[in-house]
């Protein structure tokens, strides 16, 4: 009985915690990679988005790395998954399928440009695209984004990400 009355008088006694405008940081630290060439990317769910679009995204959702670089993967759990897109991704390689992991390493060597896609969030938008070196000199991805089979708001978001690292470059 006194763990419940005590339970009850922290639930009241913490009226903040019930706030409307309080955030709930649940992204992991990921500014830097746990050694040279590694570059964090986490998979966040924000809870408080007011739509699903805005929901899910890969953070960093684009990524640059330089040959020899890795993309560490984080919270590859529950529904979250990252999955290379055919389109931007070169046909000798070995596609990548991400799930269930904590966290995952994947090295890159050639310069270009790759597209990952959450299978379960891609079609809210939860892309993500990794350029590497100068991008293997690749200025436009249009023909690639429309031979996706995706819908409309995941070849959006490719879109975005590809005029924002244009812009950034």
């Amino acid at each position: 009985m006194k763990t419940v009355i005590a339970a009850l008088a922290a639930v009241m006694l913490a009226p903040a915690a019930w706030a409307e405008d309080v955030v709930v940081d649940m992204q992991h630290d990921v500014s830097h990679g746990g050694g040279h060439g590694e570059h964090m990317v986490d998979q966040i769910t924000d809870p408080g988005a007011t739509a699903a679009t805005g929901m899910f995204s890969f953070q960093p959702s684009v990524l640059r790395l330089e040959p020899g670089d890795k993309m560490v993967v984080l919270n590859s759990t529950g529904e979250h998954t990252v999955h290379s897109v055919p389109q931007l991704w070169p046909e000798d390689r070995e596609p990548v399928k991400i799930s269930n992991t904590p966290r995952t390493e994947v090295a890159f060597e050639t310069p270009g440009v790759y597209g990952f896609r959450c299978a379960r969030h891609g079609l809210y938008g939860m892309t993500l695209l990794v350029v590497v070196g100068d991008g293997g000199g690749v200025t436009d991805i249009s023909e690639q984004i429309e031979a996706m089979r995706a819908g409309a708001k995941e070849k959006a978001a490719f879109r975005r990400l590809f005029q924002e690292y244009l812009d950034g470059r």
